[in-house]
């Protein structure tokens, strides 16, 4: 079988619904939710709870190890991932298959974090377990708008939209995973930034077969319009751009300040690196972007020890008007007088598909 369990299963059950928010079961194994703020009319059921496996004990290789043949070409996108002095590297082609991996470097007492992604909506996020007390996340089954449904393995386990970053049914209702940095881009220029990187395995020990990561198992999906639909239920697309383009999304608790930078529009600029500035809030911002990347991140222009940094694009990265010193698009100084200090990152900030980023964040600015 060469296509994902999860796509067929959406295709026989995109009309149902779960009846009441506040008799909310998961199909796998029965528990109810006896609070629920999502909106049912935006929830199907996609699979049963672990239907898609996430990844609790992942393999992972130093690159020269990586021995499965094509899994990781240049223009590979990986989760990019700095964590207890080592750098990770996750293969987005893997993550269609598993779409969570559970990562405790150093063991219960190193830090606890959950690479996750949504092939549906294109949505790469890597949480902080801590708010759970390291509780690992799972799959709960469950659709909301399209967007991966987690849930975290605890006593009176919670349902968490990944988009929302948020418990919105059950015991945690209302409580906020916090964000660990990351930037997705191309393996090559992960690779360039960090050779000493581990890895996820292209051999995760199940049936290649039906884990076939060389194969796309959504078909055409990433070259149309439409998203799966939740029983003609979800919000209306916003057609200001192509819906599957990627955009560097920025969100905003303050109305009409949330905003999304399309990756079409940052590459239609001159030059390889980009350094673009915007207000957030009332206060200065900038985006990072890079060609070679295909991807970037947002930050506040200031280190984290509350230094002003004033950056600009160079033929071959970065560099501060201060010092000179040479940054990254990772938001970190790699050579002159600053090397090793880093910006401030707006947390939050993640790429997502544009028709699925604009249907969780309607009021958003679109930077073009």
């Amino acid at each position: 079988m060469r296509t994902l369990q999860l796509a067929l299963v959406l295709v026989g059950l995109a009309a149902c619904h779960v009846e009441s928010p506040i008799n909310l079961q998961d199909p796998g194994e029965g528990t109810r939710y006896d609070s629920c703020d999502l909106n049912i009319d935006f929830l199907i059921v996609a699979t049963a709870r672990d239907g898609v496996q996430a990844l609790d004990d992942a393999r992972w290789v130093d690159v020269s190890e990586a021995e499965v043949p094509g899994y990781l070409n240049p223009d590979t996108r990986v989760i990019g991932v700095q964590t207890f002095g080592q750098s990770y590297a996750i293969p987005l082609n893997l993550l269609w298959y598993h779409e969570i991996v559970n990562l405790s470097p150093g063991g219960p007492l190193g830090p606890q974090i959950a690479i996750t992604y949504c092939p549906l909506t294109g949505s790469s996020l890597v949480f902080d377990r801590t708010a759970i007390g390291g509780a690992r996340l799972g799959v709960s089954g469950l659709l909301f708008m399209n967007n991966l449904v987690l849930f975290d393995r605890s006593t009176g386990e919670s349902l968490w939209p990944q988009m929302l970053a948020e418990a919105r049914c059950g015991v945690q209702t209302g409580t906020r995973l916090g964000q660990h940095p990351f930037v997705e881009m191309q393996w090559s220029e992960w690779l360039s930034l960090h050779p000493d990187t581990r890895v996820l395995d292209g051999d995760q020990g199940y049936d290649p077969i039906r884990f076939d990561y060389l194969l796309y198992p959504y078909g055409v999906y990433r070259e149309t319009e439409a998203f799966w639909r939740a029983a003609t239920t979800m919000p209306p697309l916003d057609r200001r751009r192509f819906s599957k383009e990627r955009v560097v999304g920025v969100p905003s608790s303050t109305a009409g300040q949330t905003i999304a930078f399309p990756f079409g529009a940052l590459t239609d600029l001159d030059g390889t690196y980009q350094a673009v500035d915007f207000a957030l809030e009332g206060a200065p911002a900038l985006v990072l972007w890079s060609d070679d990347a295909q991807g970037g991140y947002a930050y506040r222009p200031e280190t984290e020890d509350g230094t002003p940094v004033t950056l600009l694009s160079t033929t071959s990265g970065f560099e501060d008007v201060e010092t000179g010193s040479t940054w990254t698009v990772e938001g970190e100084a790699v050579a002159g007088p600053m090397a090793g200090a880093r910006l401030v990152a707006l947390e939050r900030t993640h790429t997502a598909f544009w028709g699925a980023w604009a249907a969780f964040n309607p009021d958003t600015r679109l930077w073009e």
